[in-house]
């Protein structure tokens, strides 16, 4: 997809390819000694070309680079504190560096959620059930989530269960550790620790290191105590029954079948996700 700051800088390379070659005025001859930039001898004068030389003219719709002024809003109210994280969302399309690359994303995602089938115009072949237009206003685009185990070991978990929970996304495409990870954090809680602290001590004392995060051994025995009894009835039932376990229906059994299932965990599927 061709996003508009890259329409705005190429309108630039045009302008230069419809008036011919563009002149590098780095290797052109000096200056005329009438010229304006000319008269200032303590300058040389294919420096003062390269430096002081007219600019090309920005197009009239070049976004200008701005941030948020924080000076213009207070931070009183919980109103205003929301007011300010969503101009912070805003202004990444015009900060600059990597931040524009960020806000291009967040305008990406905000388009998929407001998406409806409704803005492409019906063509013929197209499937005669979605031509009505009541039907192609409800029809929104599916979304897919994809994220690996270290999201959840951080606090980047907490930002996904928001999205689940308030089924903003469709469906989840993670590995095994990320399912794994996010069970963990629902008996016992990751630590902060260091990247520079020695993970071979840490492992002496029963401490394991996932970045600057810190887990003790203590949370993967929870879980263990936890998921065996899971695993075993489940595999009883395979044998028994000739049942094919999927992740939805995993997540089902341990939450029909055990009191004691993590309340985080109902989550994904009480939305159908």
């Amino acid at each position: 997809m061709t996003t508009q700051h890259q329409k705005d800088y190429s309108s630039i390379e045009e302008e230069d390819d419809k008036e011919g070659a563009t002149t590098n005025i780095l290797e052109s001859k000096p200056l005329e000694e009438n010229n304006a930039v000319s008269a200032r001898p303590h300058i040389p004068s294919v420096s003062a070309s390269a430096v002081l030389g007219e600019s090309a003219s920005m197009p009239e719709d070049t976004p200008v680079c701005r941030g948020v002024d924080f000076s213009a809003t207070s931070m009183e109210s919980s109103t205003e504190q929301g007011d300010i994280l969503s101009q912070i969302m805003q202004s990444l399309r015009y900060t600059g560096f990597q931040a524009t690359n960020l806000g291009l994303a967040v305008e990406q995602i905000q388009q998929m959620r407001t998406w409806r089938l409704s803005q492409e115009p019906w063509q013929e072949g197209d499937d005669t059930e979605l031509r009505p237009l009541e039907i192609r206003e409800r029809l929104r685009a599916r979304i897919f989530l994809s994220y690996t185990s270290n999201q959840i070991s951080s606090g980047q978990r907490e930002v996904l269960r928001f999205l689940v929970q308030n089924k903003m996304v469709d469906c989840i495409v993670t590995t095994a550790g990320g399912i794994e990870e996010d069970l963990i954090k629902c008996f016992q809680p990751t630590y902060m620790g260091d990247f520079k602290l020695n993970g071979r001590e840490l492992r002496k004392k029963g401490i394991n290191r996932i970045g600057n995060l810190l887990v003790p051994n203590k949370n993967y025995c929870e879980f263990e105590d936890w998921v065996n009894p899971l695993i075993e009835t489940m595999h009883q039932e395979q044998d028994q029954k000739w049942a094919e376990w999927a992740a939805e229906l995993i997540k089902n059994k341990s939450n029909n079948d055990d009191d004691t299932t993590p309340e985080k965990f109902v989550w994904t599927p009480s939305k159908f996700i």
